[in-house]
């Protein structure tokens, strides 16, 4: 067949396919792998219609009306699942109805050959916060007999505290972490990375916040996909900046089938992760849970404790000051809008020092000064003069463009100490 036949078949194809689609009632976008398909049977039917041509027999017909019924029952099968749109809601109230999960994540990063697979994980949740990360080596299949996982991180958590053990099997040594999440306001309490709980989030995700992205197949099942972007608070360790997140939902009945998260690392390079291979509602064992140490494992323990400020500000008198080091400051204490939050890690095992750091949210204009500066000057040092007391590094760094963080530790204070003598907040310890 000429190039000039080939070239006028598939206009005729097309118009076949367009005409076909008429036929049905409108709906949203087909996925183009869907329409794939129904191409491919009507090139199909096409190709055997000039065979059979050869040989006229009415009997030469049965074939290539098959082959179009077909096309027609993908077109109507299509239309049939399309008549319910998916909204948010119904995604959310799935998620309602999950009680256990398991899915798989991965972590890429481009490169001229293609992505790259940085990390791999197989994660298990259940109600009551309890979840369990199983670290494997990027080239395997989490689960897979031949390759143990490198690393094991389970978490018990509850409103307000949480404890996590780490558990290094080929080094037989464990991290025991116990944190404390305090709050004088409404809000709810920032969390550390906690893969498990990205299921929250998105039953906190309200409809507005969403953006609708059209319809593709997944693993051989149509799908409706959300798109929005992860709340600062939700900030991911070893991300950095605005994360935005894909989340593609069941054409028939909105439970998820796999979430995209697009965001930088702290290296600078864009980075891909994927939530895929959903199992809700399965079995799971509480043994899968249990934070107990095997015995003769050496073990380190860190306690640590973060203060979400709801209208915390410097108090009277307190002062500070941002700019290069060595150079008039491009920020006053007047800029500060507020201080957000403050968090301390403490060693009970050693003799470490605690660890207080201390984010604050500064004007835009403010904030915008920094930002222009740091990118014209790239290798200059940007301190924070506190209270004319100490100089640290600041890190623009944080997931809000608006805030920054910087260690306090030099002070050698407490946080709650810190809270009484330089900020105004309310929070209640408790005797914490």
């Amino acid at each position: 067949m000429s190039n000039a036949n080939e070239t006028h078949d598939q206009g005729c194809l097309d118009n076949n396919l367009d005409r076909l689609l008429e036929l049905g009632k409108p709906a949203p976008g087909m996925p183009e792998d869907l329409k794939a398909r129904i191409r491919s049977k009507l090139t199909e039917a096409g190709r055997g219609a000039v065979k059979k041509r050869i040989f006229p027999s009415r009997w030469a017909v049965l074939p290539v009306a098959a082959t179009v019924l077909a096309a027609v029952v993908l077109i109507v099968l299509w239309y049939g699942n399309s008549s319910k749109a998916i909204a948010w809601a119904d995604v959310q109230k799935q998620l309602n109805q999950v009680h256990t999960m398991t899915f798989s994540v991965l972590a890429m990063i481009p490169e001229p050959t293609g992505m790259r697979i940085t990390e791999r994980y197989k994660v298990y949740f259940k109600d009551l916060g309890l979840s369990r990360y199983e670290v494997y080596p990027p080239d395997t299949s989490p689960g897979s007999v031949e390759k143990a996982p490198q690393k094991i991180i389970i978490s018990r958590s509850k409103p307000g505290s949480s404890k996590i053990v780490t558990l290094n099997p080929e080094a037989h040594r464990a991290h025991m972490s116990d944190s404390v999440f305090l709050t004088d306001g409404p809000k709810p309490l920032y969390q550390p990375e906690d893969i498990a709980s990205f299921n929250e989030l998105m039953k906190e995700i309200t409809a507005d916040k969403t953006r609708s992205i059209g319809d593709r197949m997944i693993n051989g099942m149509a799908a409706v996909g959300f798109e929005f972007d992860v709340p600062a608070r939700w900030n991911l360790r070893n991300f950095m900046g605005k994360v935005q997140a894909q989340l593609w939902a069941g054409h028939s009945d909105g439970n998820v089938l796999l979430i995209e998260l697009k965001c930088r690392n702290i290296l600078g390079q864009n980075v891909k992760v994927e939530f895929s291979d959903f199992q809700r509602n399965v079995p799971l064992d509480e043994s899968l849970f249990d934070l107990a140490v095997p015995e003769g494992w050496s073990l380190s323990r860190i306690r640590t404790e973060s203060a979400e400020y709801a209208n915390s500000r410097l108090a009277p008198g307190v002062t500070l000051q941002i700019g290069p080091d060595g150079r008039a400051p491009l920020t006053e204490t007047e800029d500060v809008s507020r201080v957000i939050r403050g968090e301390q890690t403490t060693h009970p095992d050693s003799d470490i020092p605690p660890e207080v750091r201390i984010t604050i949210e500064l004007k835009p204009e403010a904030m915008q000064r920094l930002r222009d500066y740091t990118r014209a000057n790239p290798d200059e040092l940007i301190v924070v003069d506190f209270n004319r007391q100490i100089k640290v590094a600041a890190n623009l760094k944080e997931a809000d463009p608006s805030q920054l963080y910087f260690d306090l530790s030099l002070l050698d204070l407490p946080l709650a100490n810190l809270e009484a003598i330089y900020f105004t907040t309310t929070i209640k310890r408790n005797g914490l």
